[in-house]
């Protein structure tokens, strides 16, 4: 059972509501279980569908589940494609396809001649969870669907993994992966004429490009005016290019690329954040900003980009704009920051952190005026770009880094990076979710440098953080409310609060005796008064018999 309220004082509201409503997880009283057990001796598309009596196959399922419904498939492997028939609605709920209680479901599409698809989705308000998808070309295809869920998937050995076209938007996909592919991991493209928009990856994983001479994208948003995507804690590797994005306004947050045999970030519209991420060991280069002459406009904020083979970071025309902030350029082997063009009037940076393997060419405007590290140091970078000027250099990455031998891209307590950084426009986390500053300023780089926070909550720090595993959150950062869930081992008095970094009470959730049990709990980002908290990062602290369990989230309005 899962139980979600708020705790009432004469300052705070009792919402208190329990989600057990069956088992299918919706909101409409009317809606249909259904059952697919293909291995099961008595399935049969002719009966009624339940847990004693299921279908054989999911497209029966399929053509029978409504707004609302859920079909639970039971384990096994199923040689077979599906497709959506009907729309799941608001206010009745999304139509959901789920494995049964964790059981294994694979959709195997080998010897199948009847699609070459997997899953296709060409409804609105689909739920997909705990499905594996392999052997197709192409895995999971949105077909101009919206409001489409992805959960908890895995689709692998496909020419193409999931792609979203014919005008998909408002979807989400959260802790998929996807592997051993042929084009791309993830694609969304104007396909059919229409412009994909309102997407958003969280925990998403792409990795591992079947074919090598292929120009593979683990994530890509495909050219034309798509806008509006969001990737949170993504992470793409041993591909051609890891973050293809000629999509307008998209936030790429907390992501990673790595050994990617082009580039790891490639940012080609206007209007993209690039903020708390990595790129480190690609062939040619971890960014490289180039919208085809078009001017458009990018942003990198506490980013750590390492070992570019060629260019650090590249900006092909003259007429983009590059803003770069708190940023640690390093390790590459030859241009730490290129400008292919001659004029870098578009670039405005500061506070961020210069090296090169080559350090002639820290940074080169058309290839005619370059500049080494000790001309960035001492400030001609400076004086010819009137940016940087309290950026910094290095020589060695030993001072800086944690373990470039295992790619441990923290920071050193000692270096350079710990507290240089600028506050300006700076996020109040980082690549982990840590809170920022930890020290007296923002540090440079994808990593803040933890320092101890200063709170004390009387008990021991291993009680402090002996069961901080259980406890989560989504979404995180969040700008409207966010769901904290946790769970209780045995019965035991437990308070739920939210507090400030310096330890004090911003919101009390709840107080009370609870039994073993997963719960949840909605924090709508105020305090005790009932007024916005504000932008900032928040500890959310769930305390029961002798131990805390504690989690940063990010509030951001």
């Amino acid at each position: 059972m899962i139980m979600s309220g708020f705790m009432s004082t004469i300052r705070i509201r009792i919402i208190i509501f329990l989600i057990c409503v069956n088992i299918f997880n919706s909101n409409n009283l009317n809606a249909a279980i259904y059952f697919v057990d293909g291995a099961k001796h008595n399935a049969d598309n002719a009966n009624a569908g339940t847990i004693t009596s299921p279908w054989k196959t999911i497209q029966r399922a399929a053509n029978a589940a409504c707004a609302g419904d859920t079909v639970f498939i039971r384990q096994g492997v199923y040689k077979e494609g599906f497709f959506t028939t009907h729309n799941g609605d608001l206010a009745q709920g999304h139509i959901v396809f789920s494995s049964y209680k964790g059981e294994k479901v694979i959709l195997e599409g080998e010897d199948v001649n009847t699609t070459n698809t997997g899953i296709i989705i060409q409804n609105d308000y689909i739920k997909l969870t705990g499905i594996e998808i392999a052997d197709w070309n192409t895995g999971i295809w949105l077909g101009g669907a919206g409001f489409t869920e992805i959960s908890g998937c895995e689709v692998h050995d496909v020419s193409f993994g999931i792609g979203a076209g014919n005008g998909a938007h408002d979807f989400i996909l959260n802790n998929v992966e996807i592997h051993h592919f042929d084009l791309y991991g993830f694609d969304a493209s104007p396909s059919g004429g229409a412009d994909c928009y309102n997407g958003t990856l969280v925990n998403c994983t792409a990795h591992t490009s079947r074919d090598p001479e292929q120009n593979v994208d683990g994530f890509a948003l495909g050219h034309g005016t798509q806008h509006n995507f969001t990737f949170t804690n993504c992470t793409t590797y041993n591909v051609f290019d890891g973050f293809d994005i000629s999509s307008r306004d998209v936030i790429i947050d907390r992501c990673i690329a790595y050994n990617c045999s082009n580039g790891g970030f490639k940012l080609w519209q206007d209007n993209i954040k690039l903020i708390n991420s990595i790129s480190y060991n690609c062939e040619i280069t971890n960014v490289e900003l180039d919208w085809d002459g078009q001017p458009g406009a990018s942003t990198l904020i506490n980013c750590t980009f390492y070992g570019a083979k060629v260019f650090s970071i590249w900006v092909e025309n003259a007429a983009d704009t590059l803003k770069m902030y708190n940023c640690i350029i390093a390790g590459g082997d030859n241009i730490g920051l290129a400008f292919e063009q001659t004029g870098n009037l578009n670039y405005f940076g500061d506070y961020n952190i210069f090296h090169s393997n080559n350090s002639a060419r820290a940074v080169s405007v058309g290839y005619n005026d370059e500049f080494s590290t000790d001309q960035v140091k001492n400030g001609e970078w400076a004086a010819y770009s009137n940016q940087d000027f309290h950026s910094k250099t290095i020589d060695s990455l030993n001072t800086l880094f944690m373990n470039l031998t295992e790619n441990d891209l923290h920071l050193k307590k000692e270096g350079i990076a710990v507290d240089n950084g600028t506050a300006d426009n700076a996020p109040f986390y980082d690549f982990e979710g840590n809170a920022r500053p930890s020290g007296k300023a923002w540090d440079i780089g994808a990593y803040e440098y933890q320092f101890e926070t200063g709170i004390n909550f009387d008990e021991t720090k291993d009680n402090y953080f002996r069961q901080q595993e259980i406890l989560q959150n989504y979404p995180n950062p969040f700008n409207s409310s966010t769901k904290i869930v946790y769970s209780i081992s045995e019965k035991t008095n437990v308070d739920v609060f939210v507090c400030a970094v310096n330890g004090v009470i911003v919101k009390r959730l709840f107080s009370g005796c609870q039994n073993k049990g997963d719960y949840s709990i909605i924090w709508d980002g105020t305090d005790e008064s009932g007024k916005s908290a504000g932008n900032g990062i928040y500890l959310t602290v769930v305390k029961y018999g002798a131990g805390f369990s504690v989690i940063k989230i990010a509030l951001l309005k």
